[in-house]
């Protein structure tokens, strides 16, 4: 069984994650921390990054420089669609190679793939099952304040420019309020695990 598990910024999705994990014992693999490593120099979708975009994009040590590269793709769709033509289908070929692999090596049968692009991304596709992690806004902003010291209004920015709970209502199989405590996270999962 492969679980996607998507939804906006704020929303919990990694006690989600931890929660599959450590309780239920799913292998979990985070699209996002996979594209960093494919982009890492080396890695034939740095070479592809670099030739499309130029050296410009490198740090003094060789690397892609994240920060100048989304400085380039933010408010322009045609990069923004150069880059994600290369990441995305990178991303999904390593997460198959790694469910494939982790099968064949533990003989493991519950994976977690967590995106926040699952579904524009194609990396859907290869789920058996979606799960989009909501939360209240107030408590979301709570959350990124403390916990990643974000600032209230770029805070409010980023979720006004994320898809939001009634956009996914019919593209996912199941809605998790993760508002509450992690109680009742649990429980709503045990529930769609049919425990």
């Amino acid at each position: 069984m492969i679980i996607g598990i998507t939804g906006g910024i704020g929303t919990g999705k990694s006690t989600v994650l931890k929660i599959l994990n450590e309780k239920f014992g799913f292998s979990i693999f985070e699209a996002d921390k996979i594209a960093h490593e494919l982009m890492s120099k080396g890695n034939a979708v740095y070479d592809r990054i670099v030739n499309e975009f130029g050296n410009d994009i490198l740090k003094s040590d060789g690397e892609i420089d994240r920060k100048v590269m989304s400085s380039l793709v933010f408010n322009n769709k045609s990069r923004l669609e150069t880059i994600n033509n290369i990441v995305h289908p990178a991303v999904i070929d390593e997460i198959k190679n790694r469910i494939e692999r982790e099968n064949k090596l533990n003989g493991t049968d519950k994976f977690v793939v967590e995106a926040a692009l699952l579904i524009e991304s194609g990396c859907g596709k290869i789920c058996d099952k979606i799960w989009y992690i909501y939360s209240d806004d107030s408590i979301r902003i709570e959350r990124l304040k403390s916990g990643r010291g974000m600032e209230e209004d770029a805070i409010k920015a980023v979720i006004k420019n994320q898809l939001n709970y009634e956009d996914f209502e019919d593209k996912t199989d199941a809605m998790i309020d993760n508002s509450f405590s992690i109680d009742n996270t649990i429980s709503q999962i045990e529930k769609l695990l049919e425990f």
